[in-house]
C-alpha cells in the first residue's frame, strides 16, 4: 500500500527557473515591468518548453491544482540580472533594456521611458547571471549534482503583459479590490485564513454576479482598463492569475503584498537604529529607541493592515496613468477602502500636502491601527508630489464603490469613522472636489450605480442577475425568491433609486414568465 501511495505522487527532480510577472499598465511616454525570479520544482514530465506557460509560470494543466501554499515554499532567485524585451503583437523586439538588477527576494522594477504607440504588448524576461556570490554558489552546486540540468537550460524565463494609453486617453481605468469585493474570501476567521491558502483557483469562489460585472464594464467601456490591488501575500499570485482566467476575467495588473519585505524592514530598521551613533546624539536613546518602537509596531501591525500598502500602490501606479482617465475605485468594508479611497483623492487635489501630510499620516490611527510607519509617510508624501507635478492639483477619481458587507461597519458608521480619522476642516461629503464612497450591496449595486452614471444599461444588470442564479450566497442557493429579495433590499444613492425601481419591476416580470 506504502508502495502504491509512493508511486501516485509525483517527485520534483528537477528545478525551472521562472519570473513570475502577472501584467502591468501604462502610457506612452511612461511604464513599468515588474516581476519576481524563482526556482519552480519540476517532475520529470515538466521538462518540455513547449507545456510552459510563460505568462503565469505555470505547467500545463497546474492550473488546476496550484494553490497558494504551494507557491509558499518557491525558492526565489538572489539578486538576479535581466534582461527585458517589449515586443509587439508580431513577436518583433522594440526595445531592449538596460540590465535590470533584482533585489535579494528576487523581486525586480525597471521604469521605462521608450515611447510607445498605444495597444498591447508583451514583455520577454531574460535571466543573464546572478549578482550574488551565495546564489551563484548555490546554483553551481546544484547543477553539478547528477541528473540535475533544467534550471538555466534558456534564458527566456518569463512574460508579462503590457497595456499602453495614449496621453490623451480621457477614458475609465478601474481599480478593484479582492477580499470581499470580488472573491467571497473568508479572510475574518481563523479557519478562513488557513483555507484559503488550500484553494485552487477553482475553489476560489467570486461573489455572485461580479464575474460578469467586470467583464460588461469592460465591454461597455471601450474595452477600458482593470487593475487589481489586494493585501494577500505575493505567493497568491499564480493562484489568482489561475482564478481570473477560469472566471473569464481579464485583468491588466495584479499588486499583491510582499510580506517578507515588511519583516525585513523592520530588522533592518531596528539595527540601523541601535548601530549609528548619532541617532542617540540627535534623539536621545529613549527617542531612538521610541523610534524603534513606533517603526516596529507600525510595521507588525502593517502585516495586516491594508491603508499604507494600498495607497502607495494607487499614488505610484496614477503617475503610470494619462492625466486625463478616470477612475473607478471598488472596495468593501471590511478593512480600510473607504478611508484609503478618500484619502487618495485628498491627496491628489492637494488638500493635505508637504510636512502637513507626512505628520498626519505618521500619527493616523484609524480604527485604532497605528500603520503607517514614517518612512511609509515620507514615501506617500513623495508620490503625492511627483504626481502633482506630472498631472496637477486634480482628482482623477470618477466614482467609488464600496460593497457593505456583514463583516464591517454599517453605512453610518463608516461615516463616523473616516470624519473621525481625517483632518479638522476636512469634510469629504461638503468638498465638491472629492468623489465619496457609495456604499451598496455586492454585484447588482454597483451595477445599478453604474448604469445610473451612464456607464452600463439596464441590460447588463439583467445579465449580471441572471449570472447570479444558481450561485452559493449567504449560506444558500439564488433562487428567484431569493434573488428577489436581494434585488428588493439594494442600498443605493437616491439618485438611483428610479432606475432601482425599474430594475425590480423588470426583474419580476422576466422571472414570472
Amino acid at each position: 500500500m506504502a508502495e502504491e501511495l509512493e508511486r501516485k505522487i509525483p517527485r520534483n527532480t528537477d528545478k525551472r527557473r521562472a519570473a513570475i510577472c502577472g501584467g502591468t499598465l501604462g502610457r506612452e511616454n511612461r511604464y513599468y515591468i515588474r516581476g519576481q525570479v524563482v526556482d519552480i520544482g519540476i517532475t520529470e514530465e515538466m521538462t518540455d518548453p513547449k507545456d510552459w506557460d510563460l505568462f503565469t509560470g505555470l505547467y500545463k494543466g497546474q492550473e488546476k491544482e496550484i494553490t497558494p501554499f504551494l507557491d509558499y515554499g518557491l525558492e526565489s532567485v538572489r539578486k538576479p540580472i535581466l534582461l527585458a524585451e517589449i515586443v509587439d503583437g508580431s513577436g518583433k523586439v522594440l526595445h531592449r533594456s538596460p540590465e535590470i538588477r533584482g533585489d535579494e527576494s528576487g523581486f525586480f522594477f525597471h521604469e521605462f521611458t521608450f515611447p510607445l504607440p498605444p495597444g498591447n504588448y508583451q514583455f520577454h524576461i531574460h535571466f543573464l547571471k546572478p549578482d550574488s556570490y551565495r546564489q551563484f554558489g548555490k546554483d553551481l552546486a546544484y547543477l553539478n549534482t547528477p541528473g540535475k540540468h533544467e534550471l538555466v537550460s534558456q534564458s527566456l524565463i518569463g512574460k508579462g503583459a503590457l497595456r499602453i494609453l495614449s496621453e490623451e486617453y480621457s477614458g475609465l481605468v478601474t481599480t478593484s479590490d479582492i477580499d470581499q469585493t470580488y472573491l467571497a474570501t473568508d479572510i475574518h476567521s481563523n479557519k478562513g485564513k488557513i483555507s484559503t491558502l488550500f484553494e485552487t483557483s477553482e475553489q476560489k469562489l467570486p461573489l455572485p454576479g461580479m464575474p460578469i460585472l467586470f467583464r460588461e464594464l469592460r465591454e461597455n467601456t471601450n474595452d477600458s482598463p482593470l487593475c487589481f490591488i489586494s493585501a494577500s501575500p505575493h505567493f497568491f499570485r499564480r493562484t489568482l492569475l489561475s482564478t481570473f482566467r477560469a472566471q473569464q476575467v481579464r485583468t491588466e495588473s495584479l499588486h499583491l503584498k510582499y510580506l517578507e519585505g515588511t519583516i525585513k524592514g523592520m530588522v533592518d530598521k531596528f539595527w540601523d537604529t541601535l548601530s549609528h551613533p548619532t541617532r542617540f546624539l540627535t534623539e536621545g536613546l529613549w527617542g531612538a529607541l521610541e523610534r524603534v518602537r513606533k517603526f516596529a509596531g507600525s510595521s507588525f501591525q502593517s502585516l495586516f493592515d491594508q491603508l499604507a500598502y494600498k495607497l502607495t500602490i494607487l499614488l505610484r501606479d496614477r503617475i503610470y496613468l494619462p492625466t486625463n482617465s478616470k477612475e473607478i475605485l471598488m472596495g468593501d468594508n471590511t478593512e480600510s477602502d473607504y478611508l484609503i479611497f478618500i484619502l487618495y483623492q485628498i491627496i491628489l487635489t492637494g488638500a493635505l500636502q508637504g510636512k502637513e501630510l507626512e505628520d498626519y499620516l505618521y500619527k493616523l490611527n484609524f480604527l485604532g491601527r497605528d500603520a503607517i510607519t514614517r518612512d511609509n509617510a515620507k514615501l506617500i508624501r513623495e508620490l503625492a508630489e511627483e504626481n502633482r507635478r506630472i498631472h496637477g492639483d486634480i482628482n482623477p477619481v470618477e466614482l467609488v464603490l464600496v460593497n457593505k458587507t456583514e463583516l464591517g461597519p454599517s453605512s453610518e458608521e463608516m461615516q463616523w469613522n473616516v470624519r473621525g480619522a481625517l483632518p479638522t476642516g476636512i469634510d469629504p461629503w461638503k468638498i465638491s472636489e472629492l468623489k465619496p464612497y457609495l456604499p451598496t450591496d455586492g454585484a447588482l449595486g454597483f451595477a445599478l450605480i453604474l448604469v445610473e452614471k451612464e456607464i452600463l444599461d439596464l441590460s447588463s444588470v439583467l445579465k449580471i442577475a441572471g449570472e447570479m442564479a444558481g450561485q452559493w450566497f449567504e449560506g444558500k442557493v439564488i433562487d428567484s425568491d431569493f434573488l428577489l429579495e436581494l434585488a428588493n433590499k439594494l442600498e443605493l444613492p437616491k439618485e438611483a433609486q428610479p432606475i432601482h425601481k425599474k430594475f425590480v419591476k423588470t426583474l419580476k416580470e422576466v422571472l414570472e414568465t
